[in-house]
């Protein structure tokens, strides 16, 4: 067993360091002790009495203690120990070895973490009177209904599924199995009603989402929320639901398996030094050159054009050194970048000129013309036998290494999407529905919706950087997620659909494949409260932030908030940072050439499933979940017992609703009219 432990020794004014102190004993006090639900019942009691205490004048000059004792109570959530000893504070956490551990415990621990944000959240007074108004029957187009009308009553759903699993033929079974269960995707668009209710899709669609152990937060970047319904009875009830969300931007594994990573790529290039490969050097490093606006720095004499051609080493450190220059004075004067109302009427050019694209074009010309001065040295032209002997040149190694991230940096928000959600709900959840949820994703359905959707969209980092629009051609070829628990997840394990079935080429298939872990770091398992005070006290030192949530400062902003304040607060940021909740890596490939596409290799994908008849062919991936996997639940009587379990009748004791939080007074936020 090893004890990791963290000081927090927090630069305050004396009054409120004292407060602070005060605090700290008071939660050691009450949690040294306390079992794991006393423990949570505090932690949720005293987050409310906490961010209650300082409001309106008051807030401004408490913001540091608020975001302190918010933190900590984040850190208690997790299973930290507050450690107070003369007026000196620290945090001490056990941790076993990974052979050592309990993995109940350890998913315990996870869900325990969720669940209080998501409770918190769920007394929110706009959060329960949603719920409320979604529980309420309500006259629409469609007639009477409330998010109940787009339930599955499990007692009738148990006795069909009875009456199937007696019938003599597994065909006859499977056959009656479809037209019991008739899944089909529907996406979720702004002001979109429901054809059989009348309801907003976006309404259903968040209503289900908050009965997930997390939090809910909105999505940012590129999205598309989905529906799984079943057509087989009334109203088409919800069977599960799924969004997917702009890829994260670094991932080790996944990097490695796509060819990203760079010594993943050497090895390939090493292995097969072809003339296509030579090529794409030249081309894709003279494409990205193409990208970077330079009318401005060629009319300051920044740099020439012959220089662009013929790079040195010390126009490189110029770049450099300007590119900090001009990050300074963005942070200086950070809203002229900022896609707003009140400057939506700036041309690309004009975006391009501010100091933050300043300084991106900077670092981003500077890089490239490294590159090209390596290309140079060598009079690398794009020849095969030259890629041979080039790759035995350190130097011009490192330079492809750099290169391919450049290129990652294009495909990463075009080409791939990561999944953000992904599961089923009751009664359904017991007959597997969330593995057809996982296998649903992969249709060819979303595969066209998403690239239609993104068909025209313009890319506003990239389109601020060349000076001009820039529209890059979405073909979704990859999926990637990981695990809510460190020991992976049953949903994705054993997923794979023959391709042949789908009417695709006999002998492949598509499957969920286990990458590796991620790394630990995130901002997950810190509450929106916490997330809050971190943007009012980051870079308070002169009044300036460096972290603002403008499109191309970089990526993970709340991360980078998080840290920033924690260090203005002379808090050592990294431990904090670390999460410990080492998360299984998922990845899905959509094509057969999906690498050479993430790669730029390739410009047009080989979908393993045909985009033509896109609705059928998510039928056949609905039809072999029934034979796969639904078809062995139904003969379990437990099974069905669970499935009876959810009733809509008064008063509903369903598993899809949303759980409700009891007060202290003993009434649920739904019993207050």
């Amino acid at each position: 067993m090893e004890k990791q432990v963290i000081d927090i020794a927090p630069k305050l004014n004396q009054l409120q360091q004292k407060e602070f102190i005060n605090f700290c004993k008071n939660a050691r006090k009450a949690t040294v002790k306390a079992s794991i639900e006393q423990r949570m019942q505090f932690l949720t009691q005293e987050r409310e009495r906490v961010n209650s205490t300082y409001n309106g004048k008051k807030f401004h000059s408490y913001a540091d203690l608020l975001f302190l004792q918010n933190l900590l109570l984040d850190l208690l959530a997790q299973d930290w120990q507050l450690v107070v000893q003369r007026d000196k504070v620290r945090v001490e956490l056990e941790t076993l070895e990974e052979g050592d551990r309990d993995l109940d415990q350890e998913k315990n621990k996870t869900r325990r973490r969720h669940l209080l944000a998501r409770d918190l959240q769920l007394k929110i007074p706009s959060v329960a009177e949603f719920i409320k108004s979604m529980e309420r029957r309500r006259l629409t187009t469609k007639g009477w209904h409330s998010i109940f009308s787009v339930m599955r009553d499990g007692i009738q759903l148990r006795n069909v599924l009875e009456e199937i699993a007696c019938l003599e033929s597994e065909e006859e079974r499977v056959r009656e199995l479809s037209k019991t269960v008739k899944p089909y995707i529907q996406f979720v668009e702004p002001d979109k009603k429901c054809e059989e209710t009348g309801l907003y899709l976006s309404d259903i669609w968040r209503y289900f989402r908050h009965t997930w152990i997390s939090e809910y937060k909105s999505l940012p970047g590129r999205s598309l929320s989905i529906l799984i319904r079943d057509a087989a009875a009334p109203n088409h009830p919800v069977i599960g639901i799924a969004a997917l969300g702009s890829s994260v931007a670094q991932q080790t594994c996944r990097d490695h398996w796509i060819g990203w990573e760079g010594k993943s790529f050497l090895d390939r290039l090493k292995n097969n030094p072809s003339a296509k490969h030579a090529v794409w050097i030249t081309d894709m490093l003279e494409t990205l050159l193409k990208e970077v606006y330079l009318k401005d720095f060629l009319q300051e004499k920044i740099i020439t054009r012959s220089q662009i051609t013929k790079p040195t080493v010390e126009v490189i450190k110029q770049l450099r050194a300007l590119s900090q220059e001009f990050r300074q004075k963005h942070i200086d004067n950070p809203h002229k970048a900022k896609f707003t109302v009140n400057n939506n009427e700036m041309s690309w050019e004009e975006r391009a000129q501010t100091f933050l694209f300043k300084s991106k074009r900077a670092i981003l010309l500077a890089d490239l013309l490294s590159i090209k001065y390596v290309l140079n040295k060598y009079n690398f032209k794009g020849d095969k036998k030259q890629l041979a002997d080039c790759l035995e040149k350190g130097d011009f190694c490192d330079a492809i290494e750099r290169l391919v991230r450049k290129v990652k940096s294009i495909h990463v928000g075009i080409n791939m999407m990561d999944i953000i959600i992904c599961g089923s709900i009751a009664p359904y959840n017991h007959l597997l529905g969330g593995k057809l949820v996982c296998m649903m994703l992969t249709s060819p359905e979303v595969v066209q919706y998403y690239n239609s959707k993104y068909k025209d969209y313009v890319s506003l980092i990239a389109s601020s950087m060349r000076g001009k629009a820039v529209v890059r051609v979405p073909q979704l070829v990859f999926l990637g997620t990981t695990s809510l628990y460190g020991v992976g997840s049953s949903q994705y394990n054993r997923i794979h659909i023959p391709t042949g079935a789908i009417g695709g080429n006999d002998g492949g298939r598509v499957e969920y494949r286990k990458l590796g872990y991620t790394e630990g770091f995130g901002s997950f398992h810190f509450s929106g409260q916490t997330i809050k005070l971190a943007d009012a006290v980051a870079g308070r030192e002169n009044g300036r932030t460096r972290v603002n949530s403008i499109f191309g400062e970089g990526a993970n902003p709340l991360l980078r908030k998080l840290k920033d304040a924690m260090e203005h607060l002379k808090l050592e940021s990294n431990p904090i940072l670390n999460h410990r909740n080492r998360r299984v890596v998922y990845g899905i490939s959509l094509a057969e050439n999906f690498s050479e596409v993430l790669l730029g290799l390739a410009n047009k994908a080989k979908y393993h499933f045909p985009l033509s008849k896109a609705r059928t062919r998510s039928d056949l991936i609905a039809n072999y979940w029934t034979k796969r996997w639904l078809l062995n639940r139904i003969t379990n009587p437990e099974i069905l017992e669970r499935v009876s379990g959810h009733s809509l009748a008064y008063p509903v004791t369903h598993g899809a609703r949303v759980p409700m939080v009891a007060e202290e007074n003993g009434l649920t936020l739904f019993d207050l009219n």
